[in-house]
């Protein structure tokens, strides 16, 4: 027995047409600031450790320990623990990193021009 192919009319193609258009012309549209925001930070320092040293610095400058409960965002619920993979010191204004962990760089990164933004316990 052959197989037999259900046709797919004519305005399917045209709604289907039109929302992938229209998802393509919306994502150019869509979070574009006509100036975006600028930040000029002329004192930042970085420091680039791998993961033992990075528990060691948080310990001796918070005197807290490096092993964290979550959640720390105001979006997170659940509750569980985590380790410290890098921090911004807001005295010195420093970043503590791994080097090449551009999410951990960057998040910190972002304390640095946005301040606080975890939830304090």
């Amino acid at each position: 027995m052959a197989a037999r192919s259900c046709p797919v009319r004519h305005g399917t193609w045209v709604i289907l047409g039109s929302s992938i258009l229209a998802l393509t012309l919306s994502g150019c549209t869509i979070g574009h600031l006509e100036h975006g925001e600028e930040y000029e930070l002329s004192a930042l320092r970085v420091v680039f450790l791998d993961a033992s040293q990075i528990q060691a610095k948080y310990e001796e400058i918070t005197g807290q320990s490096a092993v964290v409960t979550t959640p720390r965002l105001a979006l997170e619920t659940q509750r569980g623990e985590e380790v410290v993979v890098g921090f911004y010191d807001f005295r010195t204004q420093t970043i503590y990193c791994p080097k090449m962990d551009f999410e951990v760089c960057g998040h910190e990164l972002h304390h640095a021009v946005l301040g606080h933004f975890h939830l304090h316990q």
